[in-house]
């Protein structure tokens, strides 16, 4: 069975110098963030387990937290058993093989193992983290969003954060393009409150899974199942219906209602581009039951500390439909550098001219986040932005290989577009002419001499790093 504690068993023995567990007093307010900020200043991104994590209030919590479960590529590559440059596309690839779920009795269920219902509930009482300096309280931010179209009564599920605004009140920004948003939209228009879950803390296989970009509507349980190779356990709620069903396996489920129009003040908050995004009216989660299991672990995502996630989650859609369009392509990155969503790097193995603006224009067309692209050789590793920048340096001329489209709809999370959500994107061909036209050879070594010159045979491995 595949759970948040399987992993975490299955991860620290494979790699137990990336988990690390910290059991001294430390608060859910600011402090795990500035943990988590000072091994980002190193570059690591480990997994850490805070075991003694007092609650916003200020009171030793019940429960342990975890962050950057989902924090590198390494370690969604290790969840589906994939590759550093291949996880995107093995994810994508998945996901197309859908999986239907398996639905269980509540006394089977481990998230049934205490069940509490709203006048009992404080959420408060949870480790959930107050992230950054102006946000206005602590957020949820590894919470599956959990809603139903209204007329086929698919689920839906999707990372949206939500503040929590009292022991029973979560305030929920669903951005407008989102599948969650168009639900709620249309339970609004029929007068009707719409049922909702989050559920926090399982495998990031199911997580992956559950939170691929599908079309509307489509089950994002039957993905779950697919990605992480097994069909996901399902329960009925105790407070929506058994027709509305949870994860059965997760550690946390919060159950409650939004109800038609009714909205309240949310944000500031600091999100992946790493601004904090302005204050607005969000939809309120009226909370009506909060189920748990024994010794449960609560998981944050470090939003605005690494964002290699989303990036991550980009690429396949983008190999996909890029490769259609452009079957010489090798490989998409999303790099963190671009705020982890906004920049796509493009690997062609170029045999014609004018694939490279093909591709640029596929992929701006692939996902409304991404704002710019640059095609490169396949020469060129596109995991380093050093030699990214070094091909627009010296394989283009922006009179001629630069792509500029106005009036796009962007994120609405970028601050350059301002609160409209519609920008500029555009795309750099950064690579040499297609044969038979010739370029200027890069310098080399011979590889032999590459393979054969260690540099512990020269240097104190301590000075090498």
């Amino acid at each position: 069975m595949k759970d948040l504690r399987s992993f975490l068993s299955t991860y620290e023995d494979a790699f137990p110098r990336d988990v690390i567990r910290i059991t001294k007093s430390i608060s859910s307010v600011h402090e795990c963030t500035a943990i988590a900020k000072k091994f980002e200043k190193v570059g690591k991104y480990p997994l850490v387990v805070f075991e003694n994590i007092l609650n916003s209030k200020g009171v030793k919590s019940k429960f342990p937290c975890a962050i950057n479960i989902l924090g590198d590529r390494n370690k969604l590559a290790h969840a589906i058993q994939s590759t550093f440059e291949n996880v995107a596309i093995d994810w994508r690839a998945k996901a197309r093989k859908k999986i239907a779920p398996e639905i269980i009795q509540r006394q089977d269920a481990p998230v049934k193992e205490n069940v509490f219902l709203s006048a009992d509930v404080d959420l408060l009482d949870l480790p959930i983290l107050h992230i950054h300096e102006m946000d206005p309280g602590p957020y949820i931010t590894a919470g599956m969003f959990t809603c139903h179209d209204p007329e086929t009564k698919t689920p839906n599920t999707a990372l949206h954060r939500g503040f929590v605004a009292g022991p029973n009140e979560i305030r929920c920004f669903l951005a407008y393009r989102s599948h969650a948003a168009f639900n709620l939209s249309a339970h609004e228009e029929r007068g009707q409150e719409m049922k909702v879950a989050y559920w926090i803390g399982h495998h990031p296989s199911v997580l992956m899974g559950a939170h691929t970009p599908m079309s509307y509507p489509e089950s994002h349980y039957e993905t779950a199942g697919a990605v992480s190779g097994a069909p996901l356990r399902l329960v009925p709620s105790e407070t929506l219906g058994d027709d509305f069903l949870v994860p059965a396996d997760a550690e946390f489920v919060i159950e409650g209602i939004m109800k038609p129009g009714n909205r309240k003040q949310e944000a500031p908050f600091g999100e992946y581009p790493r601004y904090y995004g302005p204050q607005r009216f969000s939809p309120v989660f009226e909370v009506t039951a909060l189920t748990h299991r024994n010794d449960a672990i609560w998981h944050a995502f470090m939003v605005g500390i690494n964002n290699n996630y989303g990036g991550t989650q980009e690429e396949g859609a983008i190999y996909e439909i890029v490769k259609k369009a452009v079957p010489q392509v090798q490989r998409v990155y999303v790099p963190v550098s671009g705020a982890g969503r906004f920049h796509a790097y493009i690997q062609l193995k170029k045999t014609h001219d004018g694939q490279p603006k093909e591709a640029i224009l596929s992929a701006l067309t692939s996902s409304y986040m991404i704002k710019h692209v640059v095609v490169v050789d396949e020469d060129i590793d596109i995991y380093d932005d050093r030699w990214v920048l070094w091909a627009i340096a010296t394989r283009s001329q922006w009179d001629k290989d630069l792509v500029v489209v106005p009036g796009c709809m962007a994120s609405p999370l970028d601050p350059s577009t301002g609160h409209r959500g519609v920008g500029t994107k555009g795309g750099i061909d950064a690579t040499k002419p297609a044969p038979p036209k010739r370029f200027p050879m890069t310098l080399s070594i011979p590889q032999d001499v590459m393979d054969r010159i260690k540099l512990e045979d020269y240097i104190d491995k301590d000075k090498i790093g």
